[in-house]
């Protein structure tokens, strides 16, 4: 698992607090062996962190301890966004 920031996009004051409890490692670029991706989006509606998971057990792990904290996610469908699975969206209470 390994996550990295888009350059340019509004960065959440939770932000810090998210990946240590999703336990993610910071990284330069997303490696070719995660290739079960989604990103996570500010309170601006942007996609601001990119996550990164080497197989679908790991990802659906992920992606449950999000629900976890309310968030909300959205599955992509076909190959819109390359290796993107889905869009996790801010919950309205932060």
């Amino acid at each position: 698992m390994e996550t990295v920031l888009v350059k340019g996009k509004t960065i959440p004051k939770f932000d810090d607090a998210l990946i240590v409890f999703l336990g993610l490692s910071e990284v330069d670029s997303i490696t070719a062996g995660n290739a079960r991706q989604f990103g996570i989006e500010n309170g601006d509606g942007e996609v601001y962190r990119i996550v990164g998971a080497e197989n679908d057990l790991i990802y659906s792990k992920l992606i449950d301890r999000l629900r976890e904290l309310r968030y909300l996610i959205e599955p992509l469908q076909g190959n819109s966004f390359s290796c993107f699975k889905a869009i996790v969206r801010t919950p309205p209470e932060l």
